[in-house]
């Protein structure tokens, strides 16, 4: 059952992994993507998710993997490596005999045969728990590797200047953003990596929200203002506050000016430095 998992989740996460850009100028459709950058929750909880995601199987028993890891160290790490991913014997998180096993019913067994003919030893002198208790240990090694949602990010980006980050936003963000507002407890509802992303270029989700893109349309019988649903070379679509939908043909008797709530971070962003972002993003984690 996991013998797609590294294939799986190498797939998913070059898939996964692209430079961020400047978003398009203005979407086809109201309804804008989710945010990547609020991925909330536990770590346990991300992996979960992942898991389900990617499907991959079921996942390792940590409690016997804790187990398993001193009795495979002990037993095994001379020939594969502390982690199984191999010394002078093979790595064991590619083995189909790993990968195939969900929960020891396939690998115990053979632990205790071995492969004597092959350099394998039989260990039959463990208990069927201790033989468990070390499959789930390599399970916990596929996983390890296989699920994304396991990584941390291991670059601390918490190493700015508070009070220069502090400054910093006073200066440029203090027009629209207030510590008692919107920035209340701001600290406490992401991790810091998802923090400077979302500081930075902040999502437009959801696109019925105050970061959707504004419209007036000026007509000759009229003026009107509202939410953007849609538009192109021929044609604006838009939502007024009473949820009423207008559709406006485009022409010389129309006049259209889109107003982007989140312009002044795209151009904020062009000009910051690597300092800026990190006095900025150490500064808002305190904001708890």
């Amino acid at each position: 059952m996991r013998r797609l998992i590294l294939l799986s989740a190498g797939f998913a996460l070059a898939a996964g992994v692209a430079l961020a850009d400047d978003p398009p100028p203005m979407p086809a459709q109201g309804k804008a993507p989710a945010a990547a950058g609020r991925r909330g929750g536990t770590a346990a909880q991300r992996a979960e998710s992942t898991r389900e995601f990617l499907g991959l199987g079921t996942a390792p028993d940590a409690a016997a993997a804790a187990r398993g890891q001193p009795l495979f160290v002990a037993q095994c790490s001379a020939c594969h490596g502390e982690t199984g991913r191999g010394g002078i014997g093979p790595s064991l998180v590619h083995s189909s005999l790993v990968l195939d096993d969900d929960h020891g019913e396939k690998l115990a067994p053979f632990l205790k045969v071995g492969r004597p003919d092959k350099g394998m030893p039989a260990f039959a002198g463990l208990s069927d728990r201790d033989r468990v208790d070390i499959t789930e240990f390599l399970h916990q090694q596929v996983e390890l590797i296989a699920n994304r949602g396991t990584y941390e990010n291991k670059n601390n980006i918490l190493v700015g200047d508070k009070k220069r980050g502090a400054a910093f936003v006073k200066k440029n963000c203090a027009s629209c953003h207030s510590l008692t507002g919107d920035l209340k407890g701001l600290g406490a509802k992401y991790r810091p990596l998802d923090l400077q992303r979302n500081w930075i270029f902040p999502p437009r989700d959801p696109a019925d929200g105050p970061r959707a893109f504004q419209a007036t349309v000026t007509t000759p019988t009229g003026v009107f203002k509202g939410r953007v649903r849609q538009v192109d070379d021929f044609q604006v679509v838009i939502v007024d506050a009473a949820g009423a939908v207008h559709a406006f043909n485009r022409g010389k008797d129309v006049k259209v000016q889109i107003v982007d709530p989140l312009q002044a971070h795209r151009e904020l962003a062009r000009t910051l430095k690597d300092r800026d972002m990190t006095d900025v993003t150490t500064y808002l984690e305190t904001l708890k």
